[in-house]
């Protein structure tokens, strides 16, 4: 059980800034405090390290033009080369180390909740990690999904995964 401990804080903000924490907090069904948290965490975990490991911010019709632009025998080959090096780069220099964890919690935060690439849900079952992203990005966007994790899961822990995709998602199953 993770016992979160919480320290009290105090800012002062633009009345502007108040009014609009005020009406999301509203919209989103949570206190400001809470709010608070959510954009501080994200900001923690992911916004100060944007411009270091070179993410920028893509449209999502933009990203899914590009992939449709890509020949069907291609796009998973694109997914495996990113998958490549990206993401060895990418998490040393997050996390500062690389393990089943740090590669997972790539997958879960960079890619999934901050990335807005897909929803990731994962479970375990019968000594398998199950894990399951559902994206709006179209065939080819599971075919570059499916190329990239797999290439990633190998090129950083050298594990082999079996995959299952559809149209708008993408399951990957290690076993543990």
């Amino acid at each position: 059980m993770n016992i979160v401990t919480s320290t009290t804080r105090s800012f002062r903000v633009d009345t502007e800034l108040s009014k609009i924490l005020d009406e999301e907090s509203e919209r989103m069904g949570v206190s400001v405090n809470a709010l608070v948290n959510m954009i501080l965490k994200r900001y923690s975990e992911f916004t100060r390290f944007l411009s270091k490991i070179d993410l920028v911010v893509v449209n999502r019709e933009l990203l899914k033009s590009l992939f449709d632009s890509y020949p069907d025998e291609d796009i998973y080959d694109l997914g495996v080369a990113a998958g490549e090096i990206i993401p060895r780069d990418t998490i040393l220099f997050w996390k500062k180390t690389l393990n089943f964890e740090t590669v997972l919690e790539y997958i879960e935060k960079i890619i999934c909740r901050y990335g807005f690439l897909g929803t990731y849900d994962e479970t375990n079952q019968n000594n398998k990690r199950i894990i399951v992203i559902r994206h709006r990005l179209g065939k080819k966007g599971s075919q570059f999904l499916h190329g990239y994790l797999k290439s990633t899961l190998k090129n950083t822990l050298n594990l082999d995964s079996s995959f299952e995709r559809t149209e708008s998602s993408v399951k990957l199953e290690i076993d543990l």
